[in-house]
């Protein structure tokens, strides 16, 4: 019986340093698959209110769409939220640890949907970013590229048709752009289309367990 338990153990330990070493593995292809353009990986966040940002944008001179400054006050998916972690971080600033990837990059071969897309990303381990990630990392690219654009991978917020609306980042010769784009589950996204997501921070097994629910793929 002790000599079972040993076994078990054994395989049980055995499967976690496997599945830590998959996850090592995710971590460093996607790492390497970021793109070489200046961005802004470590993007801090906080220190403003959602009213606060939204002057700020303006403040930078940056354009914002009439959609985009619709999701901004948008009370009950944005401002409330927003201001509600701004109240928990009391002053604090969070740091989001970010990668951008093409659609391509997580493996599709044909455009997948939005569900799809998501769905294939946090198996990977990647995480959906916080709404506010649009505005505040439009404040930080100021390097974007002309004539470049790439989504937000976030939980779509509720434009005033009852539309999933998600935040879009452009530059043009119109200069820095906050935008949106409408994206319910079952619409496609261009398999070269660049979409930012949040690496999910690596948390360690308990000791003695080697718990599926506790395994992050820190991508």
């Amino acid at each position: 019986m002790k000599r079972c338990f040993m076994n078990l153990s054994w395989i049980l330990w055995t499967a976690c340093i496997v599945v830590l070493a998959l996850e090592t593995a995710v971590i460093l292809y996607l790492y390497l698959r970021r793109e070489p353009v200046p961005f802004p990986v470590n993007l801090k966040i906080g220190g403003m209110t959602a009213e606060e940002l939204e002057k700020s944008l303006g403040e930078e001179k940056i354009n914002v769409s009439v959609y985009a400054r619709r999701m901004l006050r948008n009370k009950e998916e944005f401002v409330e939220p927003v201001n509600k972690r701004e109240r928990e971080r009391r002053g604090k600033t969070e740091t989001l640890d970010l990668v951008r990837l093409r659609v391509r990059d997580l493996g599709f071969t044909n455009p997948p949907t939005t569900k799809e897309l998501f769905a294939r990303a946090k198996k990977l381990g990647l995480e959906l970013c916080p709404p506010e990630t649009g505005p505040y990392l439009r404040l930080a690219d100021k390097d974007q590229p002309l004539r470049t654009r790439y989504y937000i991978g976030m939980e779509p917020l509720t434009d005033s048709d009852g539309d999933p609306i998600v935040f879009l980042l452009e530059r043009s010769q119109g200069g820095l752009w906050l935008l949106n784009y409408w994206t319910g589950p079952d619409d496609h996204l261009d398999s070269d289309d660049r979409i930012v997501f949040r690496l999910r921070p690596s948390t360690p097994p308990k000791t003695g367990k080697c718990d599926p629910s506790q395994q992050n793929l820190a991508d």
